[in-house]
Formats: structure tokens, C-alpha cells, sequence
């Protein structure tokens, strides 16, 4: 696990996507790390776009090389984001330079959770913010 205590850069292989916005990312001496993405949040289990947000995240990282900056580093969620949460390192992740995250809320799979992102990811029409209370009504994309 990477020490919560400062903040971090790593690069390695993503092993498993866990759902559409947590990877498990390998480093080269082999460690493993689970990271939840910062910034954006996309549908939990039990609501609509959870597998198809599940999906396109692992088409997009599984297998492939990222780098991740933990929160505190220099992400759009420093100061408004912890960098752990819930045993997970909390993290902008990139994939040949392009933010994962951001890829994500483009297509409409997640949204841009403007409490800990300042509006990073919606801002200037590339994605769509996250609606109030949208964890209780199932609304983080739109259908």
C-alpha cells in the first residue's frame, strides 16, 4: 500500500478494474494497490450503467500501464479530497497521457463529483456534473 502520509506518483499495470471508477494498479516490484479514481463517481451496484461504466473502464485500463498521482500531488481534488479513503489510495490516473477519469465522464459512465474535483471534469462542457444526492437516487449518468 503507498503511505497515506505523502502523497505519491507510481506507475504500473492495472490487474482489475473493481467497478467503474476503482482499479487495482501493480506496481513492478509487484505490489499492489487498490485506487478509487478522484474527482468523479460512477454508478454504484445497484443502479442503472453500473456494468456498462464497469466495462468501459476496463477496456480502457485492464492490462495496460497507468500512472497515478495520489491526491495532495498535484490533482484537481487536492484540498478538497483525502488521499486515502476506505484503504484505497485516492488518485488522478493517466493512460498514454490521458486522464482516466476524464475519459469517463466525456462519454457520459461517470460523473464529475464537483465536491472533490472544483468542477475539474465538467467544466467547459466536456462531461456532466454530478446531480445532488445523486449516490441516493441513482443518477450519477445520465439515461
Amino acid at each position: 500500500m503507498i503511505a497515506s502520509s505523502n502523497a505519491a506518483e507510481f506507475s504500473g499495470l492495472v490487474k482489475t478494474v473493481i467497478d467503474g471508477d476503482d482499479i487495482v494498479v501493480c506496481v513492478d516490484s509487484g505490489s499492489c494497490t487498490d485506487i478509487r479514481l478522484c474527482g468523479i463517481d460512477a454508478p454504484e451496484r445497484e443502479c442503472p450503467g453500473y456494468r456498462e461504466a464497469g466495462a468501459a473502464l476496463r477496456d480502457l485500463v485492464e492490462g495496460k500501464r497507468v500512472r497515478c498521482v495520489q491526491v495532495g500531488g498535484g490533482t484537481p481534488c487536492d484540498g478538497r479530497s483525502k488521499p486515502t479513503n476506505r484503504e484505497r489510495v485516492v488518485a488522478q490516473c493517466f493512460i498514454d497521457g490521458t486522464d482516466v477519469a476524464g475519459r469517463l465522464v466525456e462519454r457520459g459512465l461517470a460523473c464529475d463529483w464537483e465536491r472533490f474535483s472544483g468542477r475539474y471534469y465538467s467544466r467547459g462542457g466536456k462531461g456532466r456534473a454530478c446531480p445532488p444526492d445523486h449516490r441516493r437516487t441513482c443518477t450519477a449518468i445520465s439515461r
